[in-house]
């Protein structure tokens, strides 16, 4: 199973995932049954740094919502961190025109999941798969927060 470790506190506490996390990861390991099982941390910081770090591994300089760095090229089975996920909530917050931040960075978290487990959507071929999964996870994530089912918290 995949779990995130969650440093979101620059996060206002309204747009916080809570429960999401743990749906998240359940999500992502019911739609990839092989993925290996690990740690991602998922760790949310500031305009600068977001587009410092840009800079140095993409060469580009700009803010962007979200990078991913998966720490091995080959996973053994187990492996315990499975890579980083960086989020920029000012940018997220701008793509969400704030009506609704938190759906905005559920997809965020899973988009950058997926490329720390090797998806990538750079040729067309490659989006049209990562796309599709990336909707697929998300819808179930709502599911695995609604009323009545486990990972619900009110």
């Amino acid at each position: 199973m995949i779990t995130l470790a969650v440093d979101d506190s620059v996060v206002p506490e309204s747009a916080r995932l809570g429960p999401r996390y743990d749906a998240i990861g359940v999500a992502v390991s019911q739609a990839l049954p092989l993925a290996p099982e690990g740690v991602v941390d998922v760790v949310y910081v500031s305009e600068s740094e977001i587009r410092r770090l840009n800079r140095m591994y993409r060469g580009k300089d700009m803010v962007t919502d979200v990078l991913s760095f998966a720490s091995a090229e080959e996973f053994p089975e187990r492996q315990e961190n499975l890579g980083d996920v960086l989020i920029c909530y000012e940018q997220a917050l701008r793509q969400s025109e704030e009506e609704n931040i938190v759906g905005e960075c559920v997809d965020l978290v899973v988009h950058g999941v997926l490329h720390v487990l090797g998806y990538d959507h750079e040729r067309p071929e490659d989006a049209a798969a990562m796309f599709p999964l990336q909707d697929a996870i998300v819808d179930n994530v709502q599911r695995l927060v609604l009323p009545g089912s486990v990972l619900y918290s009110s």
